[in-house]
């Protein structure tokens, strides 16, 4: 009796799987529904005799799985507006940009997207309004709001908590809601009423965050600024840290090797977001181009650049020392606009990973340190056919991966025509 179910047969030069494994050569994939069904040479892939199939070449392309984006804000712009101000916005706008941010995200090939603040209960509508089918946007994983000292990084998402019984309490209040994990900041940042050079919560303090987490099974990310929340942070055994940068409380960079050590003993993910600091210093270009110089934009522009510098420097060197790189945007965040993420893998690799690392960076092993490595990142049988095709080979020029053919989630073939 013939199948009734729906199979799809993709076709390409190339597949990468995502794990950094063997490329297949004259590939195939056959999808069951959500699922993939079978992945080899075109010559061993079929479908069940009799079924009913879609088969698509796409000829001198590459199958890969879709890619996953471990750091972002869609609720932002990624037109340069303060966090401060973005949170102006009423709730109901910041859902409908993030809505439509997350639809871009899709469109250029992320299909699970690691969500890391947001206002009040925009992350979870967001996640619950993709689920229902009611917009398009990657598989979202999320912090909801995140958790910051009174007048802290992000303050205006709503979560402050001070001291370990008002930390402990919100960790719970967040898991309650639904949260996948917890968002926590170790310095401040970019907010006004913080100081990105100064460490916020104690170690105490983190590693209430920590141990709560992890009795629900959650992981935990630390925004850290400067050395001394990456070390406070570390201290607490906070699994990921995010920017990690190596300053001081004078904002002077020095390579820690001590720290350095810590994070490959710890097996920590470092979470270095190079783009959003390079998109900055093109807009900051662009303004002097357009609207003239003057001493203090220079200057400032100059202190960005050596900061990337170090930051590429430093994420380079942790890589080599076999520190897990995982590849987060941070967009739209700042001037990074959204659906650019093939920015941070190119940036990670301009660092020193190789492309292949790169690639892995952006799937299989963004998938694992967000808590997704069972059902994303890869390309396995059994697994969700979450799948982008690309032209050329990536492994040989990463710009092909801006090179989109088509984008499947959940085995569905995204209509990529309208935004």
């Amino acid at each position: 009796m013939p199948s009734t179910s729906q199979f799809t047969i993709i076709r390409a030069d190339r597949l990468l799987d995502g794990t950094g494994g063997e490329t297949v050569p004259s590939a195939a994939v056959l999808i069951e529904g959500a699922t993939v069904q079978s992945i080899g040479t075109q010559s061993e892939v079929r479908a069940p005799d009799g079924a009913e199939v879609t088969e698509i070449d796409y000829g001198a392309a590459t199958i890969l799985p879709g890619l996953v984006d471990a750091h972002t804000h869609m609720m932002a712009p990624g037109d340069g507006t303060l966090g401060d101000d973005v949170a102006k916005d009423d709730d109901d706008m910041l859902l409908l940009r993030a809505a439509k941010n997350a639809r871009h995200a899709l469109h250029s090939g992320v299909t699970t997207a690691r969500e890391n603040g947001a206002k009040h209960r925009v992350g979870f509508s967001l996640k619950e309004g993709i689920r229902r089918g009611l917009a398009s946007g990657p598989e979202m994983v999320i912090s909801g709001r995140p958790l910051t000292m009174t007048g802290g990084h992000m303050w205006y998402c709503g979560s402050e908590a001070d001291g370990e019984a008002e930390v402990r309490q919100e960790v719970r209040s967040l898991i309650k809601e639904g949260a996948d994990f917890i968002k926590i900041m170790a310095t401040g940042g970019s907010t006004r009423t913080s100081f990105a050079n100064l460490p916020s919560y104690t170690v105490a303090e983190l590693s209430v965050a920590q141990d709560e987490a992890s009795k629900f099974g959650k992981l935990t990310a630390a925004h850290c600024a400067n050395a001394a929340g990456v070390a406070n942070a570390l201290e607490a055994g906070i699994d990921m840290i995010i920017h990690c940068v190596f300053e001081d409380e004078f904002g002077k960079y020095e390579w820690r090797q001590d720290l350095a050590d810590r994070l490959a003993a710890a097996g920590a993910w470092v979470n270095p977001t190079l783009h959003v600091v390079r998109a900055g210093i093109e807009s900051a270009e662009t303004d002097i181009r357009e609207n003239g110089s003057t001493p203090y934009k220079v200057a400032a522009l100059d202190a960005t650049k050596r900061s990337l510098d170090y930051r590429m420097e430093a994420t380079g060197r942790l890589a080599k020392m076999g520190v897990h790189v995982t590849a987060g945007s941070d967009s739209p965040w700042s001037h990074y606009a959204p659906g650019l993420f093939v920015h941070e893998i190119e940036i990670l690799a301009e660092s020193g990973l190789s492309r292949a690392d790169a690639l892995v960076s952006a799937t299989s092993g963004a998938a694992t340190s967000v808590g997704a490595g069972e059902r994303a990142g890869t390309l396995e049988e059994g697994r969700t056919a979450d799948v982008l095709v690309v032209d050329g080979d990536p492994l040989t020029d990463l710009s092909q991966l801006w090179q989109v053919r088509d984008v499947f989630k959940a085995g569905e073939r995204i209509e990529r025509g309208v935004l």
